[in-house]
């Protein structure tokens, strides 16, 4: 998958960012062979409980540390009080910063504003994650988007050609089954190891050998 992206070493507007969790190792790779920064992409859904019956129904979406992107037609549709949506996006906010204090150090996160940014995963059935994060990350100034993932599914992957200016996936098995099935092993990725994986890339941060276009 690196060898796909190899136009983007070294340039210094290119940032990979992971989709935690399993996105994370995966990122570290890329960002690694292309010299590039690496942060994480994290999502968090607005999600209001409709009583009776039980159920969550997604408003919107969140990403760290500011975008927002609300659904205007759900919001529509269900005629919410302010306080109501006021109440869904403070539970979001809560969880978000949750979320960024377990796996991201206390540091300034990077501006994105024109920059290309190489969304990663460890791969993608349906596209929905990528897709959510691309809407977050176009709110917060990104210029390029390229989503990038060793293996996907093709509806999933043609969907996503919608909201990405580039999808770079090698390997595109039919029947798909699931992203853990292309994988030798698949061990679960802890807050801690993202951590220490984001640590590592930000201490390491140095141009490698160029990619082999190969």
């Amino acid at each position: 998958m690196a060898r796909s992206l190899a136009r983007f070493a070294g340039r210094e507007e290119v940032i990979v960012l992971a989709l935690p969790h399993g996105g994370v190792p995966v990122a570290f790779e890329v960002a690694r062979a292309l010299g590039a920064q690496l942060d994480l992409a994290i999502v968090q859904p607005i999600i209001h409980t409709m009583e009776p019956p039980r159920r969550d129904v997604t408003l919107g979406l969140l990403g760290d540390p500011s975008a927002l992107q609300l659904h205007d037609a759900t919001l529509n549709a269900l005629n919410l009080s302010d306080e109501a949506l006021d109440r869904a996006l403070q539970l979001a906010r809560r969880k978000l910063r949750q979320r960024v204090r377990a796996m991201r150090p206390n540091v300034p996160v990077p501006s994105l504003e024109g920059r290309t940014v190489v969304v990663v995963d460890d791969g993608t059935a349906t596209g929905v994650v990528l897709r959510r994060a691309a809407g977050l990350l176009r709110r917060a100034g990104a210029r390029t988007l390229v989503a990038a993932v060793p293996v996907g599914a093709e509806e999933g992957l043609r969907l996503l050609a919608g909201d990405f200016e580039e999808v770079v996936c090698p390997l595109r098995p039919e029947p798909f089954v699931a992203v853990p099935t292309w994988y030798e092993r698949y061990p679960e990725v802890t807050d801690a190891q993202v951590r220490e994986l984001l640590a590592r890339a930000w201490s390491e941060r140095t141009p490698r050998e160029a990619v082999s276009q190969a």
